[in-house]
């Protein structure tokens, strides 16, 4: 309604006589125009105010001339700008989406993979799912058309792991016997390390052994290391030498005491146990903080005191074949010291994408992870670290064994990954056939079970089963 239009209805609810007075109508026009400038601020108000009636802008519009709209002026007041080629209506869902986290928070995992997909633009919220620790999104985005015309769609699926595991190493080069070395475990948890020794060019690393100074263990490698090759140990696993298992043992003790005076001691008896042994190939912990490693060779003696004769008689194989490789006095050249270990990192979460795709209005994968991280920095509390990894989803493998008295098959098969369409990297995982097959076929036993003897007090002599 005009103002004409409004002055015409206020003046026709006067009294007939008024109606036609000249300056009764100059009054009403003149608040007439008044209104009309109020209801113009109200709704200028209400464009401004609400998101649904803030006037927009074309999609293929300038990133200048969106961020300018009223639009895009209310989406920098929560640090949104409208993407290329992204239409109005896309981005005032992203507005209420971002509000309606405002409300809810912003620190939990819904609202974190929330934040992911508006970034991919979705076309609806995630679906959330926990795998163990790690919370897992899906949700479906929009594809360029194809040569016919039709518009595609393709699920995406991201996951969310807080605090993360980070390698970390420590390698010294050069470093003699009996120097202390410092490892640093920066994670919430204990670590297990992977130790490498490489033995120098000119001398064998003939018995060492390698010293924890927190926890008083010793790791005790009852063989030799060739020069220049690498001894790998690692926790409750086989020796390595140059990635060949290695045949001798490996054993990590506790020392109480070794004394080669001859006046008698109290741990001077027969049935003393100067050292507590585990064959399992294990390792000590790195503790959380600081760990003191040092590393040397054992001498006859040395290694004497350690396995006496008769103690340990499941090791005195082992036992006299280290003795024959041990040296009287001990030769420890310096050698190269490597720990490797996995950490859990504080004050961290990860976001795992897909390497395999970009969404359209990113123009490559570096722009990508600048605008997610940019998304995932936004309201976190200071000091919690966003890491964004990327992955790359394989094809779902089936084992399958059958069993039967003559008969055990496997077989290993890849199936087609499920999802709205197949990527081409997983189409190309695939394209060396539908399944790979292993079977194994055993002979059919010929032995068959008897036995003699009594039940429920009846001899048996003769029974044979035949299955």
């Amino acid at each position: 309604m005009n103002p004409s239009q409004r002055a015409r209805r206020m003046v026709g609810y006067l009294p007939p006589l008024l109606q036609s007075g000249g300056r009764i109508h100059r009054l009403f026009d003149a608040i007439a125009q008044e209104l009309g400038v109020m209801e113009g601020g109200l709704t200028r108000l209400m464009r401004s105010r609400w998101y649904s009636l803030a006037k927009g802008f074309q999609a293929d519009a300038s990133l200048a001339t969106k961020a300018g709209s009223e639009l895009g002026r209310m989406g920098a007041l929560f640090g949104l700008q409208p993407g290329p080629d992204e239409a109005d209506a896309y981005f005032r869902r992203r507005l209420a989406s971002l509000v309606e986290l405002h409300r809810t928070g912003l620190g939990s995992a819904p609202a974190l993979l929330r934040l992911v997909s508006l970034v991919y633009r979705a076309e609806q919220p995630p679906e959330l799912s926990w795998d163990g620790d790690t919370a897992v999104g899906r949700f479906i985005v929009p594809e360029p058309p194809d040569a016919t015309g039709v518009p595609g769609r393709r699920s995406i699926t991201v996951e969310l792991h807080d605090n993360p595991s980070t390698p970390a190493m420590a390698r010294f080069q050069r470093i003699p016997a009996d120097q202390r070395l410092l490892t640093l475990n920066q994670g919430l948890d204990p670590a297990f390390p992977e130790v490498t020794l490489t033995a120098p060019a000119d001398a064998d690393i003939r018995v060492p052994i390698l010293h924890h100074h927190d926890s008083g263990l010793d790791v005790l490698f009852l063989g030799s290391v060739p020069r220049g090759k690498t001894l790998t140990l690692r926790h409750q696993r086989v020796p390595l030498i140059d990635g060949n298992p290695a045949p001798e043992p490996v054993l990590l003790a506790h020392p109480a005491r070794f004394d080669d005076n001859p006046q008698p001691l109290r741990f001077d008896t027969d049935a003393a146990r100067f050292s507590v042994f585990d064959r399992d190939q294990g390792l000590p912990e790195l503790a959380p903080g600081e760990n003191h490693w040092s590393h040397g060779t054992l001498s006859k003696q040395d290694l004497e005191n350690y396995l006496p004769s008769g103690r340990n008689p499941e090791l005195e194989e082992d036992r006299l074949k280290a003795l024959e490789l041990a040296l009287e006095p001990r030769q420890s050249p310096p050698i190269d010291i490597q720990f490797r270990w996995t950490e859990v990192t504080p004050a961290t979460f990860s976001l795992r994408i897909p390497v395999d795709y970009i969404p359209p209005q990113a123009a490559s994968l570096p722009d990508l992870v600048r605008e997610l991280t940019s998304a995932l920095n936004y309201g976190r509390a200071s000091g919690v670290r966003a890491r964004i990894e990327f992955m790359l989803t394989m094809p779902r493998e089936v084992f399958e064994v059958s069993e039967s008295p003559a008969n055990v098959a496997l077989s290993t098969r890849y199936a087609e990954p499920s999802g709205v369409n197949d990527s081409p990297i997983s189409d190309t995982l695939t394209s060396f056939g539908p399944a790979i097959d292993f079977e194994e076929q055993l002979p059919e036993p010929e032995d068959r079970l008897s036995w003699s003897g009594y039940f429920d007090t009846t001899r048996f002599n003769t029974s044979r089963f035949d299955k």
